[in-house]
């Protein structure tokens, strides 16, 4: 009867280790994570030193993570780059504004013909967009002073260039004026940007930022750097016409000698997605996005304080949803 039992539990024990070994096998190969329907996620991101890249970042780490396979990477781009992008197949998914995502629908603005390859997904943050120079430069304190100066643009195919030269317009500016005034514009990424601003290269920048721009907190260590006012009236009517833009006050304290709060415009961030990828596919990168808050809040604290599904709609017409993104809503009662 010993001899029957110690056989018994011998059979039970390798039967065991048997299984443990299978389940480790499956583990390394993967096994227990979601299915992606490629190998390769491309995320369009925004420029370094952009407050873009480090999101998209988290967001590789998050789907490699919980997709078996998958290698997702991130695209160094901007607002209208990344939908055009989106429209010719070189990424699948990516950040722009939603005034760019308007426009591109539409097939205004920027884009020449409307773009019906691409969805919405979420409404991210507010971003302010930040019109700055030297504090040292003393002739540069208004709107006004920087037609005849060299302005910094960010990313030629961003959202920024767009948003600015719509506010110029309240003023009567243009492109051609400032060229007319002996004005330059550059584009370049925010990094290259700030590091010519300190040098003199360029008298004024534009950056977004939520609120703060870190490659201008970098250079204002020994750089002060002063914040340029936009006009309220200016502000209410540009709001007023609907092109996705809005107003807020950029918060004292932001940039070091910032003592009071400052008018500015401000866009908002949103993730879109190819049109035709695959509901269930677009379902799971929704609810990764949304279920991984802690990471976001870990590495981009300023940034994912925004990010809340009462606000995942701002600026986003629900008709222009991925299926998989309007069922992860409809289940989060985020959407009615």
């Amino acid at each position: 009867m010993k001899k029957i039992t110690l056989g018994f539990m011998l059979i039970v024990s390798l039967l065991l280790l048997a299984a443990c070994g299978s389940g480790e096998k499956e583990a390394a190969s993967g096994k227990g994570k979601l299915e992606a329907p490629s190998k390769f996620l491309r995320i369009g991101s925004g420029p370094m030193g952009s407050g873009w890249f480090p999101i998209t970042t988290v967001m590789s780490d998050i789907y490699m993570e919980n997709f078996s396979g998958l290698n997702a990477s991130q695209l160094e781009g901007g607002s209208t780059a990344n939908l055009r992008s989106l429209d010719v197949g070189d990424i699948e998914m990516g950040i722009n504004y939603t005034s760019d995502f308007a426009d591109a629908i539409k097939g205004e603005g920027s884009f020449d013909k409307k773009i019906d390859s691409i969805a919405s997904i979420a409404s991210l943050y507010p971003v302010y967009q930040t019109i700055a120079t030297l504090e040292k430069n003393e002739d540069i304190n208004s709107i006004e002073d920087i037609v005849d100066q060299h302005i910094f643009l960010g990313p030629k195919e961003g959202g920024g260039p767009v948003a600015f030269w719509r506010m110029m317009a309240e003023y009567g500016i243009d492109e051609e004026k400032i060229k007319k005034a002996g004005g330059k514009i550059s584009y370049g990424n925010y990094n290259d940007g700030a590091s010519m601003l300190a040098d003199g290269n360029v008298d004024v920048f534009l950056g977004g930022g939520a609120p703060a721009i870190s490659s201008l907190q970098e250079i204002e260590m020994t750089n002060p750097v002063k914040i340029l006012p936009i006009d309220q009236d200016k502000l209410e009517s540009i709001k007023k016409k609907g092109l996705g833009i809005s107003f807020d006050k950029l918060p004292a304290g932001t940039y070091k000698g910032q003592d009071g709060d400052i008018p500015t415009y401000t866009t908002v961030s949103m993730l879109t997605v190819q049109k035709d990828l695959d509901d269930e596919y677009v379902y799971n990168l929704t609810k990764l996005f949304w279920d991984n808050l802690s990471a976001f809040e870990k590495q981009i604290p300023e940034r994912a304080k925004h990010f809340t599904l009462e606000t995942v709609l701002d600026g986003i017409d629900p008709i222009t949803l991925h299926p998989g993104a309007k069922k992860f809503y409809e289940e989060k009662g985020a959407l009615k």
